[in-house]
């Protein structure tokens, strides 16, 4: 599984906030929810990202549950609606999917 993103900017007092919510939650397993694209194996991370980077930040494992979009978007559909700030990058290496 590719987990992907489109979402570079990370507001760092949300990240802290995020970081004391799953200290105080003693979170071992953050688990969040992705969207199948339908090709290349590939997943959106939509919604989650300062959670990721507090998880990141504490060491605690991440777990993607794959799922479909709400809207039953796939493809270039999901792709364009699920766009935010930046180009598409892989959330494991921050790697541009396509160049």
């Amino acid at each position: 599984m590719k987990v992907i993103s489109s979402q570079r900017y990370l507001d760092e007092n949300k990240v802290a906030e995020k970081v004391n919510e799953l200290k105080a939650r003693k979170v071992e397993t953050l688990v969040l929810e992705v969207w199948e694209v339908g090709f290349e194996d590939l997943y959106i991370l939509g919604d989650g990202h300062h959670r990721l980077a507090a998880a990141k930040e504490l060491g605690i494992k991440v777990k993607f549950v794959e799922s479909r979009h709400p809207e039953g978007l796939t493809g270039e559909d999901l792709l364009e609606q699920s766009w935010i700030d930046s180009d598409w990058y892989y959330i494991e290496t921050g790697e541009t999917v396509w160049c």
